[in-house]
């Protein structure tokens, strides 16, 4: 073999191992780069899933914060308002007003405060049978809180004209009642044109079965027949649910409840500047000490007659509310206390976000 041949061969197994090395090195390079990517991206998956960890357990230990904060809310509200004289209540006195508390350390802020749930007018005060042998609009065919729900539902504001009512006359007031009696009731059968049964609420396009049971949250009112959307937006915030026997207080109520307040052989509401008068003419003291002393105003302002009223002047059950803030977490407690003797008790809880 001649020594040119010899050279080409040699130069050929040259150019192959150096082609053989950068095609290897580019491989590795690429291996590494790669590897480098998977453990970047990781990296920062694990951090992300840490850091998600961390604000979960963050915001679970701050939620649980602001709960344990709600019942120790619940705790002082019931302290202080042991305190509290029982012989009257008014919004004037303490409780009436809000109490801001800054929690320790920066961690955040707590808000209380407490409403006379007595100052609405009691849905389950109006679930008596009505007398099947008097005529739909004679006064004498309902007791008196029915009659007061009555008009109650006649002074209703129209949300578009407050000058015009959502309820215009007293049939279609009655007819509401006669519902809202049947739904809770146990007898079989209507209480009138405007009462309704099963049969009525099984053939509605999602049908139901009436509770036969006294209301145990006035949200279930919005399910009875003629209850509108208007009338129950309209009445959410003038109603509660307690025992049938819990009246409203005098001191607390607002005005549109005045309304109610009439004659009984009337069922019509009290005008908005009759109502307006008999509230201005309070006592001095800014509160009736007893429902006599509501009779001195009614005579004063009114005139003759009696008033058909189911009224008092001590509250019996308050509502608590307690709003917490805790970082980002915000928690809000309701809770129904009952004036016991001497303790009150947490008879109803609510909790939202």
């Amino acid at each position: 073999m001649c020594a040119c041949s010899k050279s080409l061969r040699n130069n050929d197994r040259q150019q192959y191992s150096s082609d053989s090395s950068s095609k290897e090195c580019g491989a590795v390079l690429i291996m590494v780069l790669l590897i480098v990517a998977l453990v970047a991206g990781l990296s920062i998956k694990f951090a992300g899933d840490y850091q998600l960890g961390m604000a979960r357990a963050e915001a679970r230990w701050h939620g649980a914060q602001a709960r344990a904060y709600l019942f120790s809310g619940e705790g002082a509200a019931i302290k202080f308002l042991a305190n509290d004289d029982p012989s009257a209540d008014y919004r004037e006195e303490l409780w009436g007003q809000a109490v801001p508390i800054a929690l320790p350390d920066n961690m955040g802020n707590l808000l209380i405060t407490v409403d006379d749930a007595n100052s609405r007018f009691n849905l389950n005060s109006i679930l008596d049978p009505l007398d099947p042998a008097k005529g739909m609009l004679e006064p004498t065919r309902y007791k008196s809180a029915q009659r007061m729900f009555i008009r109650l539902l006649q002074a209703l504001p129209s949300e578009e004209d407050p000058n015009v009512p959502l309820v215009q006359s007293p049939d279609e007031a009655v007819a509401i009642l006669e519902a809202i009696v049947d739904w809770t009731d146990m007898v079989e059968g209507t209480s009138g044109a405007g009462g309704a049964e099963n049969d009525y609420y099984l053939s509605q396009p999602d049908p139901y079965q009436a509770a036969n049971t006294p209301f145990r949250s006035i949200e279930e009112l919005q399910m009875v027949r003629g209850v509108t959307p208007a009338i129950m937006k309209a009445l959410r915030p003038l109603l509660s649910a307690l025992e049938p026997n819990e009246r409203m207080n005098i001191n607390t109520i607002p005005e549109v409840l005045y309304r109610t307040i009439n004659v009984s052989t009337d069922l019509a509401p009290l005008s908005q500047s009759q109502a307006s008068a008999l509230k201005g003419d309070m006592p001095s003291a800014g509160f009736y000490s007893s429902p006599a002393d509501f009779d001195t105003s009614w005579s004063k302002v009114m005139g003759a007659g009696v008033a058909d009223k189911e009224i008092t002047t001590k509250t019996k059950y308050f509502w608590l509310t307690t709003v917490v803030q805790i970082g980002d977490q915000r928690r809000i407690g309701r809770s129904l206390l009952e004036r016991g003797n001497p303790l009150f008790t947490v008879v109803r809880r609510e909790e939202s976000n």
